[in-house]
């Protein structure tokens, strides 16, 4: 070729090699922002980091709880913004069981604790998931550190709640009063003379259901409510306030005299409860046909319908506001449903209050607490010792894991299995059938 030609393919072969290179260059900055997007914006929940270690590090079981098993955007977006941590703890919510892989760590589980829920599949009046739940473990106020004559930790203290809601916006009312609860008992908490004395945490408790209800957005606390059903404990009490017809107890394992005894194969994923189980201080659940709570409605002019032979479905009736017609609550106390307000229906909780030293000196040396809240998507179905004894069993009676195996790990994996099962049994045969939204959380009480 002449030289001109030669100086032509020079020309094009050096404008390609620059091109390449742009191209090489653009590769190089898109990865170089695709790792730091993904090392950097998710590092929080890396529980190496300092943010970890400062927040979610003082949660329950001494800072074991870590990310990861989690599937989908929803609920990885849910599991990051339990970091989001407040002056008196760090909120843990429950994850969509559907969501979760079968393996891997998760802030929902450990040996300690559990909170699951499961999305109904009904399409009306909301296809959302209209419970709520939530953990705060330790759930510290100023002086809740300090309590005269008692020797226990501060970072045993915990707050474990469950909020159902119900109507067109209950799912809005779940949301408020699951912030807001917490929040505002950790205020009220603050301020008292004496946080020992029972009677003053009791009724700060049910002052805060009051205002929770009185403050809730106006407009969907008339086209919505929620139930509340919330175990706080503090020092050597633990306070169970209930509005609604949730489920609150405590449950106390008492390990086989003989021991535990582990076999291998089928039996070791179909396994009985070895020890026993004993409910105590279930809540009685608000109902319109309980003589107590019916008397309050009909002395305020209130209307209610009890079915003959299904009396737990009786319902206070009122005139609705948003639907312009007649609608029916199934439940006598909850915070929002504002219509059913000027009838008889009130937020006020019974708070019980239980003396941890009592409790222990009625159970064996060797005896195990754990506290349980559940929806009654749930609980309408299983009977409270059946949950108590499938947590029990998993808490309590999971076989050692093998060496090399990771302790949270293998823990976490071991309690969110039998939640799953819980969840299932709880569910209808068939997927077409009607399914409530199925809550549930439970935490171990350290002695």
């Amino acid at each position: 070729p002449s030289r001109k030609q030669i100086r032509h393919h020079r020309k094009h072969g050096e404008e390609g090699s620059m091109m390449l290179f742009g191209f090489g260059c653009c590769f190089l900055l898109i990865c170089t922002s695709v790792y730091a997007l993904v090392h950097f914006v998710h590092r929080p929940l890396d529980r190496h980091s300092p943010f970890w270690e400062q927040k979610g590090g003082s949660g329950v079981s001494g800072g074991n709880l870590r990310s990861g098993g989690v599937q989908t955007n929803e609920t990885h977006q849910l599991l990051t913004s339990q970091l989001k941590c407040r002056q008196f703890g760090c909120p843990i919510y429950p994850a969509e069981v559907s969501e979760l892989s079968s393996t891997g760590y998760s802030f929902i589980a450990s040996q300690h604790h559990i909170l699951l829920t499961h999305k109904s599949n009904r399409k009306k009046p909301a296809p959302i998931n209209q419970d709520r739940a939530i953990l705060i473990s330790p759930f510290v106020a100023d002086n809740s550190l300090h309590i005269p004559n008692q020797r226990i930790r501060p970072e045993d203290n915990f707050l474990l709640g469950i909020f159902d809601g119900h109507d067109d916006k209950g799912h809005i009312i779940a949301q408020f009063a699951s912030e807001e609860v917490p929040s505002r008992i950790a205020n009220k908490l603050r301020y008292l003379n004496n946080i020992g004395n029972a009677e003053e945490v009791r009724q700060a408790i049910i002052q805060t259901f009051i205002d929770v209800d009185h403050d809730a957005p106006p407009k969907e606390a008339k086209g919505g409510g929620c139930t509340a059903s919330v175990i706080l404990r503090i020092g050597s009490n633990v306070y169970l306030a209930n509005t609604g017809d949730s489920t609150s107890y405590i449950a106390v394992y008492t390990p086989p005299a003989k021991g535990l005894e582990f076999g291998g194969g089928k039996n070791q994923q179909e396994r009985m409860l070895q020890g026993r189980i004993a409910i105590r201080n279930l809540n009685e659940k608000h109902k319109p046909h309980s003589p107590q709570e019916k008397s309050r409605i009909e002395a305020s002019g209130g209307r209610i319908h009890i079915p003959e032979k299904h009396p737990m479905g009786s319902r206070v009736v009122t005139r609705s506001s948003v639907h312009n017609e007649d609608v029916g609550l199934a439940m006598s106390r909850s915070i929002g449903d504002w219509d059913f307000s000027a009838v008889g229906v009130i937020p006020d909780p019974v708070v019980e209050v239980i003396d941890l030293n009592d409790l222990v000196a009625q159970s064996q040396a060797n005896a195990k607490l754990f506290a349980v809240v559940g929806s009654d998507g749930l609980f309408d179905s299983r009977k409270v010792e059946f949950v108590a004894r499938h947590l029990a069993i998993k808490f309590f009676e999971s076989p050692p894991p093998l060496l090399g195996i990771d302790v949270n790990q293998y823990y976490a994996d071991e309690v969110i299995g039998g939640g799953k099962k819980l969840i299932a049994a709880a569910s209808p045969a068939k997927e077409e059938w009607y399914r409530d939204d199925i809550t549930f959380g439970s935490v171990s009480i350290e002695l």
